[in-house]
């Protein structure tokens, strides 16, 4: 089977989240499918069963080291730019996922890719303190301006604004506390997004998983905050574009590019009622960067 290495959300070789992707030419059991993306060992690995299919689509399953996922987003962005370049000669500017969540489209816009995702769900909040005693922070690095948020576009995260670049990086796991914090929270909560504005339009952002991993770009954790970011208004505006950099307290960094906008927000609740007729429409986008390739055998 052909595999591909790729930096998904990388301005240059090297940067951004890794991601294997492998061209399935023969039958994969879900117990190899785990094997691989265990071996390879990134954050996730993908695989592309076949060909396009008649509703225009390629099937991927996206897997962590240690289980199935219904959707992410570098996976997603990175399996389409492998899929235009070595199955569709690198022609098409549209390019769709048949993934877990449903059809995901992936367009190129230039050097970069961008996937709309899913309309989000929007679930519970959660107590600042809380979330300042599990990650090491105080109650005063907590932006309370606006809630820690549950939010989901096809694959969950918490939403965590806070009030300084210096409270970002000093961000981690009392693993302990985290531990408890999870018993106690019956929600799978994977992704934790940390996030600060700078005051420029671009955002910067961690994000700390349930495996006690960070991640250096979280497509799928960055639409959420889209979401969110336009639920309360966070700009102003029911149309917004921006630039989320990730990574970079890693020594990965990541820059994601997102437009999102919103219709018929009616007389939402500004505290997190629901939306009524809202529609969503989000986009998150990046460049890939194919760095190796070879043969799995």
């Amino acid at each position: 089977m052909r595999f591909f290495i790729v930096d998904c959300f990388a301005e240059e070789k090297y940067e951004g989240n890794e991601l294997l992707v492998v061209l399935a030419d023969r039958p994969v059991c879900d117990r190899e499918q785990q094997a691989i993306a265990r071996e390879i060992d990134f954050s996730e690995t993908a695989f592309v069963l076949g060909g396009r299919r008649p509703n225009g689509g390629y099937d991927v399953r996206i897997w962590t080291p240690h289980r199935e996922v219904p959707f992410a987003g570098h996976p997603t962005l990175g399996t389409a730019h492998v899929i235009r370049k070595a199955l569709e000669d690198d022609q098409s500017n549209l390019v769709t996922l048949n993934l877990a969540v449903g059809q995901i489209p992936v367009r190129a816009h230039g050097d970069s890719l961008f996937m709309t995702q899913n309309q989000p769900e929007f679930g519970p909040t959660v107590d600042p303190k809380m979330i300042a005693d599990v990650f090491g922070l105080s109650p005063a690095d907590m932006c309370t301006d606006f809630p820690i948020q549950w939010v989901s576009t096809g694959l969950e995260a918490v939403l965590i604004p806070l009030a300084s670049r210096e409270a970002l990086a000093r961000a981690t796991w009392d693993r302990d506390k985290f531990v408890e914090y999870t018993r106690e929270l019956p929600a799978c909560y994977c992704n934790h997004l940390f996030f600060v504005d700078d005051g420029t339009g671009q955002l910067s952002a961690r994000c700390l998983m349930e495996d006690f991993v960070e991640d250096p770009a979280t497509g799928s954790a960055n639409g959420d905050l889209a979401a969110y970011l336009l639920r309360y208004r966070w700009f102003g505006s029911d149309d917004i574009s921006y630039t989320v950099s990730q990574g970079e307290d890693m020594g990965r960094r990541s820059i994601l590019r997102v437009r999102a906008s919103i219709r018929n927000a009616g007389d939402a609740d500004p505290d997190g009622g629901e939306m009524g007729s809202a529609t969503y429409h989000i986009e998150v986008g990046g460049k890939a960067r194919i760095v190796a390739e070879g043969d799995w055998r």
